[in-house]
């Protein structure tokens, strides 16, 4: 490649492309590595145009030293999705300051189509896809603008681009539908591609499911087969807690089952899973859920858990029981459920033997405890304060101020104390409804945590003790408390009409909410008909083409014919020889189209002139314009001093002329 004299405006059609690759990742990334890459492109141009320093060799490798080391302390790597995307984006910053030759330019241009699919590796929402389509298509204006430096203004360079795209969408299709799918993903991503990923944590420590509520993400979008059921019964069973060890609550041991051991009491509820990654191997489901999705494990606390951790969007149909009987007990399970360590909660102790004494049936028990959080002044916050050694006695006693997981966690703790197998269960309460698509949205703000009893007669018995305090909580949704909590409303001292008035929502909240409910259907659209397009989806969409069981080579024969036909049908295309068409007598035509809609139709054999006369004398309203717009056409068809502005004349003319029907 030869050295070049850099065009201003080549090198800013270089930076608007690479402005728009970076874009997105100022979203993921330290702002500073942006900010690397914004002043090398800023460094170049107040070299062009303000006659700044040009760093030479040796400067420019003490900056890339420079990056490479503020990257590796960044990251304390340089290797993996976020320390590969820095470095790729700020060196490409630096580059700038060597852009010398075409093959320069060139070879920046192509890592910023490296930078677009990077992003992708981030999320694959609709929104991303609609910017990479823009930046693909400025980094492909600027190298029409690069090849064709003063050919093409920029709309013309923006037109060319967005054709060359346009010509690529079958092509495209072609080899999205039938590139052989396989199982899995293609290639292993490495450790830190799915860090920030939020799911619920696999231990319960006091404000652990608070803090998980804090979070407004999605963490998974339910559709039901008819009627969802009421909010009251809307429990996503997620981790089952049985190991105590006087602070915290861990799963106990677990056993995979092949199918559910309980008998239900109501009808079936069917319903279809969006789970969001989180880097969990947890499935919620309604509890209880009664059938085990492919590649997932039912274990015998009844909860759902997949081969591996949860990396990306999962699809699963579940079929639940709200009421059920889970049965007898194993005296190993028992033993667990009934275990305290010893120095925990004496005064908590010594209150569940007063009511085991009192009462002696364990739902009388139960029915205490719940009592005694109504009774005592026990407050539901979102803000709850910090707990010591003792968490049970210090919240039972002391504190009393508390979010659910501190609410289910003294509830089990009483009812073993009082000899009763108990349990934590965390998952998710309520959801959503998204009226746009009429699903479910459940979000980490949803997380939830409540208590199960077990029961000779009945078996495992959930039993909320947060709706003993903020019942609130369990028909209207944490969102409804948090807004409360906001308008400083204490929960329980309000009416139900007073309940409804706090909760309206205001006319630019209901139109934010609304916005966010479609923007959400769309994304789910969009990712249930393009990015889920896997395996299973490609033998479907094959299967209705009556191509059953196709193989590999099969697929790939036909996939191979498809790009072929396409290529041959651009081919024809371009060797078909091409009608120049006249700009000025284009414009022309489209004016007789107008005349013959409102009654004027031009004969084959009649000229310009003699039509503009015989129009004149049927419609002499429009005696001005027909005169001006065929004396236009006239001079550029076949004057010999046409104006240069005169066709834009023309055109305007054209546009703004509206015949309508005497």
């Amino acid at each position: 490649m030869n050295v070049i004299s850099v065009d201003r405006r080549v090198l800013a059609s270089l930076m608007a492309a690479g402005g728009f690759a970076v874009a997105p990742h100022a979203l993921e990334l330290p702002l500073w590595i942006i900010a690397v890459f914004a002043a090398g492109a800023a460094w170049r141009y107040g070299i062009e145009v303000f006659q700044w320093y040009r760093p030479g060799r040796l400067v420019r490798f003490g900056l890339m030293a420079l990056t490479l080391v503020a990257v590796f302390r960044q990251y304390h790597s340089l290797l993996g999705r976020d320390p590969g995307m820095a470095l790729l984006i700020t060196l490409i910053g630096l580059k700038f300051l060597e852009l010398k030759t075409t093959r320069d330019f060139v070879v920046s241009l192509f890592v910023f189509y490296l930078i677009i699919l990077g992003s992708f590796l981030y999320g694959q929402s609709l929104w991303l896809g609609v910017w990479a389509l823009l930046a693909a298509g400025m980094s492909t204006a600027a190298l029409v603008h690069l090849t064709q430096p003063t050919g093409l203004n920029l709309r013309q360079r923006l037109r060319l681009s967005g054709t060359m795209l346009a010509k690529a969408v079958p092509l495209m299709i072609v080899v999205y539908l039938l590139f052989p799918r396989i199982s899995g993903t293609l290639w292993g991503l490495p450790a830190d591609a799915h860090s920030g990923l939020t799911g619920m944590p696999d231990t319960m420590q006091p404000g652990s499911i608070r803090n998980l509520s804090e979070s407004s993400e999605v963490a998974f979008r339910v559709d039901f087969d008819g009627t969802p059921p009421p909010a009251r019964e809307l429990y996503w069973r997620g981790l089952v807690f049985t190991e105590f060890d006087g602070r915290g609550w861990q799963r106990g041991p677990v056993h995979r089952v092949e199918a559910a051991s309980f008998v239900p009491q109501n009808e079936a509820r069917r319903y279809h899973v969006t789970l969001e990654p989180s880097n969990k191997p947890w499935m919620p489901a309604l509890d209880l859920p009664a059938i085990r999705p492919r590649g997932a494990r039912y274990q015998s606390d009844f909860t759902l858990e997949y081969r591996e951790p949860i990396r990306e969007r999962l699809n699963y149909t579940l079929t639940s029981y709200t009421r059920y009987n889970t049965g007898a007990l194993e005296l190993a399970e028992r033993a667990r459920a009934l275990h305290l360590p010893p120095a925990a909660g004496p005064r908590a102790r010594a209150l569940a033997a007063q009511w085991q004494q009192e009462h002696g049936e364990p739902q009388q028990v139960a029915q205490a405890a719940l009592d005694y959080f109504r009774r005592e002044n026990f407050v539901y916050t979102l803000s709850p304060p910090l707990l010591g050694d003792d968490p049970v006695d210090e919240f039972l006693f002391d504190v009393r101020r508390g979010f659910c997981e501190h609410y289910a966690a003294a509830f089990v703790a009483l009812m073993r104390a009082a000899g009763i197998p108990s349990r934590v269960v965390v998952g998710y309460l309520g959801g959503e409804l998204n009226t746009a698509g009429d699903y479910l949205i459940v979000r980490q703000s949803d997380a939830h945590a409540w208590a199960e009893i077990w029961l000779a007669e009945r078996g495992w018995v959930r039993v909320d003790p947060t709706g003993a305090i903020a019942p609130e909580r369990i028909e209207l949704g944490l969102d409804a408390v948090r807004r409360l909590e906001q308008q400083g409303l204490a929960l329980g001292s309000l009416s139900e009409e007073a309940m409804r008035r706090a909760l309206e929502l205001g006319w630019f909240e209901f139109v934010a909410r609304q916005g966010r409910w479609y923007w959400d259907y769309t994304n789910l659209a969009w990712y249930r008909w393009v990015v889920d397009y896997g395996k299973e989806r490609q033998e479907g969409f094959l299967a209705a083409l009556g191509l059953d069981d196709i193989s590999w080579g099969r697929l790939t024969g036909l996939l191979t014919a498809g790009v072929l036909l396409i290529t041959l049908l651009y081919a024809l295309q371009l060797w078909r020889p091409k009608k120049s068409v006249d700009p000025a007598q284009a414009t022309y035509l489209r004016f007789c189209r107008k005349l013959a809609r409102a009654g004027l139709k031009r004969a084959p054999h009649e000229g310009a002139h003699a039509f503009a006369e015989r129009a004149v004398n049927q419609r002499p309203d429009f005696t001005e314009t027909i005169r001006a717009i065929t004396k236009h056409y006239n001079n550029l068809r076949y004057g010999k001093n046409a104006r240069p502005g005169e066709l834009r004349e023309l055109k305007k003319l054209v546009t703004e002329f509206k015949p309508k029907h005497p």
